[in-house]
C-alpha cells in the first residue's frame, strides 16, 4: 500500500492583505520582505511544512522562527505566529499570524501586526483575527 504526502497550501486572508498594505505604506523595504517570503512559503512544501512545528528555527535567505499563540490556546484556537530575525529590515517588528486547518492542510495567513499588539488579546485586531478564524470554520482542539 502507498501513501502520498499530504499538499500544504497557504491562504492570505483579506485582513492580511489590508494589514500588509499598511505596512507598505510606512515601509516598503519591510512589506517586500514579508510579501516575498509569503510568496515564496506558497511554492515549498517544506516551509509549508514546518509552520506547525513549534519552536522550529530557520535560517537560511530569510531567518524566522514558529511558535505558537499561546494566549489563544486555552480557547483552543489553532493559532501560531512566525517572527523574522537577523535580516536587515524592519520586517522583525511584525508577527504573521497564522491559522492551521489540518483536515484541509491549509494555512490561513489571518494577520500581520506590529510585535507590540500582536499578543494583545484586548486589541480590537487580535479579536478580528479570533472572528475570521472562527468564521472559516477551522476546528478549535
Amino acid at each position: 500500500m502507498r501513501y502520498s504526502q499530504p499538499f500544504y497550501s497557504i491562504v492570505i486572508h483579506e485582513d492580511a492583505e489590508d494589514d500588509l498594505d499598511v505596512i507598505y505604506e510606512l515601509d516598503e523595504d519591510a512589506g517586500a520582505d514579508i510579501d516575498v517570503f509569503l510568496d515564496e512559503a506558497a511554492a515549498d512544501q517544506m516551509v509549508l511544512e514546518n509552520l506547525s512545528r513549534n519552536g522550529h528555527v530557520e535560517y537560511g535567505d530569510t531567518n524566522y522562527d514558529v511558535k505558537e499563540w499561546v494566549e489563544v490556546k486555552r480557547a483552543h484556537y489553532n493559532l501560531w505566529r512566525l517572527k523574522f530575525f537577523d535580516i536587515p529590515t524592519t520586517a522583525t517588528n511584525y508577527r504573521i499570524i497564522y491559522a492551521f486547518h489540518p483536515a484541509e492542510y491549509r494555512y490561513y495567513v489571518l494577520g500581520i501586526l506590529i510585535r507590540s499588539d500582536a499578543y494583545d488579546l484586548s486589541n480590537p485586531r487580535n479579536q478580528q483575527i479570533l472572528a475570521a478564524y472562527d468564521a472559516l470554520c477551522i476546528p478549535r482542539y
